[in-house]
């Protein structure tokens, strides 16, 4: 315990030098892009939601929310937020309140947009930089399915793309395709035209409806200007990446309630919903959305153990030190001082 105290007084001395940065509501996030619409650069608006909470160990995982045509990144902070929990949610908004897929009013970089939102993000102290997930609604869920098949970040764990489904344009006899260069409708395959692997390792939850009036679950052409492979079909094809052999589900499904049938690959890694909400979700699938990114934020089990690692040590000390007044504070240093060396159960 004096060794303790001494070490203390001295990371005490030195304290002042320690600057936390940490993502909150008020963080400014400038991601400035140019393109032709745009040739002296645009910046992406963006709306943050972080918890009051201490954050779990490790950090806060993070949900991107990109919204709908003609929506904003503050009605998705305020749609979602009322039912996701336990996450830091960053709401960007889209030139001209879209993304670009094909034939959108904007032909905005959206895809490195979001890789380097992503990035930034990462760099946070209070974020956990293997838990960024990506959540989209309509169009901002064509917009997550290039993500899953154009971005290499590894701590991008989780996508969920809600009323909208791959393109023909994305996914083409078995194989994932990005743009070579802009996308443009009058070019072939809207300029899908370059082989993309998708990344291992992440987990991918797609929900459609069968009455949806925008988006055919069945696939073909739609009233936004693409086709789209059958919903089915297009699930299995994302599973097949994250390694699954079997044939793809197209029968009945696991029943849910609430008109909800479940397509579950890999225990649970890769599924599909198929329901009948239209463009848009009933409670059933609200809930299995927020059941399949739920993470454990409990406090530790272990008091005092403020970095996760099941001891009370040095490490912990520094942790209140470097993370003073956010989160850790007086009762937090006076915890590990009195749990030192140990961990109660």
């Amino acid at each position: 315990m004096k060794k303790a105290m001494i070490l203390l007084a001295s990371l005490f001395l030195s304290a002042g030098t320690v600057h936390a940065q940490d993502l909150d509501a008020d963080t400014p996030i400038d991601i400035t892009l140019s393109w032709s619409q745009q040739p002296q650069g645009w910046t992406y608006p963006m709306e943050i939601r972080v918890p009051d909470e201490k954050p779990p160990a490790g950090g806060w995982p993070v949900c991107i929310l990109l919204h709908g045509a003609g929506g904003n990144g503050s009605q998705m902070l305020n749609e979602f937020g009322a039912i996701i929990d336990c996450h830091a949610l960053v709401g960007p908004t889209g030139y001209a309140n879209t993304w670009n897929i094909c034939q959108e009013p904007s032909d905005a970089p959206d895809v490195q947009m979001v890789s380097e939102l992503v990035e930034r993000l990462q760099a946070f102290d209070n974020v956990n930089p293997n838990l960024i997930r990506i959540l989209g609604f309509s169009n901002g869920s064509a917009l997550a399915n290039r993500v899953l098949i154009e971005n290499d970040n590894p701590g991008i764990d989780s996508i969920v793309g809600v009323v909208s489904q791959m393109t023909a344009e994305q996914l083409q006899q078995g194989t994932f395709f990005a743009p070579t260069a802009t996308t443009d409708p009058m070019s072939p395959r809207c300029g899908y035209t370059q082989p993309a692997s998708v990344l291992s390792g992440r987990r991918y939850l797609s929900i459609c409806n069968e009455n949806d009036f925008v988006i055919p679950f069945f696939g073909g052409p739609s009233n936004v200007g693409a086709n789209f492979i059958p919903a089915f079909f297009a699930a299995w094809e994302v599973a097949r990446t994250q390694g699954y052999n079997g044939a793809p589900q197209d029968g009945d499904g696991e029943p849910l309630g609430n008109d909800v049938y479940e397509y579950d690959y890999l225990d649970g890694d890769v599924v599909l919903l198929r329901g009948f909400a239209g463009h848009g979700m009933n409670p059933t699938q609200e809930a299995y959305l927020v059941e399949f990114l739920a993470v454990n934020c409990a406090p530790a089990e272990c008091d005092g153990d403020l970095n996760g690692d099941a001891l009370v040590n040095v490490d912990d000390l520094l942790e209140v030190i470097s993370n003073w007044s956010a989160p850790w504070g007086v009762d937090d240093l006076l915890l590990v001082i009195s749990r030192w060396g140990s961990c109660a159960p």
